[in-house]
């Protein structure tokens, strides 16, 4: 399920991603078109009422969630856009600078499709170069095909540096949003019990190194009295529902406390010592009259604990081991029992 989850949330930014990309295209396209009207660059105005349409095909693209062929096509577009209006407004409009963009997008585009091939964006990015390069020298030895008026071509020029600004900022955003989003996720999975989603020892040397105060705290190690004879009569997937359930009562029961499970059977709690026993108790007990029901079958349960106070300095390994060594002291006692 959690796959699944991950998949649709993949997918989403995606979508999101390019359907905000093509409305921002279209709506610079629509601006370009009044520009090339008023200015009466007729050939260029043809040019851009073509590609207007062709971006409002691509929504149905989008739609049908054809990412990478609509980035490969927007990408290829782009370059033929800027081939010709460099030729025909000269290399001082700035239309160049969309190739810096460009380059950024092929990344992108790699990053989020199915195979995710980085050797396409790096061969367009060469290409970039190379219509860049291209298009300065030739353009140094061609008188461009319309007159462009000095504040025209500054207009364009600055107007094209902060379109290739904001086109850059614009997918890296994205791109580090997303990469943030996938680093949040990774750091909860390595820190959370997949079976009982309760923190693992991990998320415990976590919590542990947070931990101001330590010495108002206890730790509490528990397991399940005679768990493997549950394991081997009944199977590991009897053993995993009460593992859960049991998961479930320490959580609801110890609100305020930490609890991990710590490997196996085996839980730990961390708890304010001046209410240790009362809260571990309590556990105990709800653990004790709790009826754990499986495929008709009703299991009954005890759990022994051992808890001990933080002692100065010591490391957690240490703290686990103190707590260990009360644990198997309720064992050797009867189990089903809190041993301080």
């Amino acid at each position: 399920m959690s796959a699944i989850n991950d998949r649709v949330a993949h997918y989403k930014t995606i979508a999101q991603t390019c359907y905000t990309a093509n409305i921002a295209y279209l709506l610079v396209r629509i601006f370009y078109l009044i520009i090339f009207a008023i200015c009466k660059f007729y050939v260029l105005m043809w040019v851009d009422i073509g590609t207007i349409v062709l971006y409002l095909l691509c929504f149905l693209m989008i739609k049908k969630k054809k990412y990478y062929p609509y980035a490969l096509l927007c990408g290829n577009e782009y370059f033929a856009f800027i081939i010709v209006t460099t030729l025909y407004l000269g290399f001082g409009s700035g239309f160049h600078f969309y190739l810096l963009g460009l380059s950024v997008v092929s990344f992108f585009a790699s990053y989020f499709s199915k195979t995710k091939n980085m050797k396409g964006s790096i061969l367009w990015g060469f290409l970039s170069l190379a219509i860049y390069l291209t298009l300065y020298f030739v353009t140094r030895n061609r008188v461009p095909t319309y007159y462009v008026e000095s504040w025209l071509e500054n207009t364009f020029f600055v107007l094209h540096i902060t379109l290739a600004f904001i086109f850059v900022c614009f997918y890296l955003f994205v791109f580090t949003k997303y990469t943030l989003s996938l680093e949040n996720k990774i750091t909860y999975e390595s820190r959370t019990d997949e079976l009982t989603q309760l923190n693992n020892r991990y998320g415990l040397y976590d919590y542990f190194n947070q931990l101001s105060n330590k010495r108002s705290y206890s730790l509490a190690l528990f397991d399940i009295d005679n768990f493997k004879n549950i394991n081997d009569t009944y199977g590991h997937i009897t053993g995993d529902f009460i593992l859960k359930k049991l998961a479930s009562i320490a959580s609801t029961t110890l609100k305020d406390a930490f609890v991990c499970r710590y490997g196996g059977e085996e839980f730990v709690i961390v708890l304010e010592k001046n209410r240790c026993y009362e809260e571990l108790e309590k556990l105990r007990k709800n653990v004790e009259k709790e009826v754990f029901e499986y495929e008709g079958k009703k299991h009954k349960i005890t759990i022994t604990i051992g808890a001990h106070a933080y002692l100065k300095d010591i490391s957690l390994e240490k703290w686990v081991n103190l707590a260990d060594e009360k644990m198997y002291a309720g064992k050797n006692s009867g189990k089903n029992i809190v041993v301080l």
